[in-house]
C-alpha cells in the first residue's frame, strides 16, 4: 500500500491518550508505533501479557509533553503506523524496545531497532529480565 501522500505530513499533539504499549492517539489520529511490539493488555476475557501495563505506563511516560509522528504506513484496522519522538525523546519507538517493555517488530522494521533491543537483551530489562529463583 502506497503511503507516499501522508508521509510529509506530520501529526502533533500535546499528551496524547495511550491505549496500549504500542498504540495511542494523537487527536482523532489512532497511532501505531512503527516497529514495536508490545505485550497486549487484557480485552474482555482475555487476560493482560507479562508487562502489559508496565510497556503502557512507559508509553505514557514518553508522550507527556509535545509529540510528533511521522506516518510511514496505514495498518489493515485503518491506524496510522508511524515514528515518534516526543519532549522526552527524541525516539520514541526506540525508547520503549530500549526499556525492556516491549520487542522490535523485525517482520516491519527489519532490523532499524536491533541495538535498542540488543540494549535491553543485555540489562536484562523487562521481558528480558531472568525469572527470579
Amino acid at each position: 500500500m502506497s503511503f507516499a501522500p501522508l508521509a510529509a505530513a506530520i501529526i502533533a499533539c500535546t499528551a496524547p491518550s495511550v491505549h496500549d504499549g504500542d498504540t495511542l492517539r494523537c487527536g482523532a489520529e489512532r497511532i501505531r508505533l512503527f516497529g514495536v511490539d508490545a505485550p497486549e493488555v487484557r480485552r474482555g476475557s482475555t487476560p493482560a501479557e507479562p508487562f502489559a501495563y508496565e510497556a503502557r505506563d512507559e508509553l505514557l511516560r514518553l508522550t507527556r509533553g509535545r509529540v510528533g509522528c511521522r506516518p510511514v504506513d496505514r495498518d489493515r484496522y485503518g491506524r496510522t503506523v508511524a515514528k515518534c519522538w516526543s519532549s522526552a525523546s527524541p525516539d520514541i519507538n526506540a525508547a520503549l524496545i530500549r526499556s525492556g517493555y516491549a520487542t522490535e517488530y523485525r517482520r516491519y522494521s527489519k532490523g532499524l531497532y536491533a541495538k535498542p533491543e540488543a540494549e535491553a537483551k543485555a540489562a536484562q530489562r523487562g521481558v528480558w529480565a531472568k525469572p527470579a529463583g
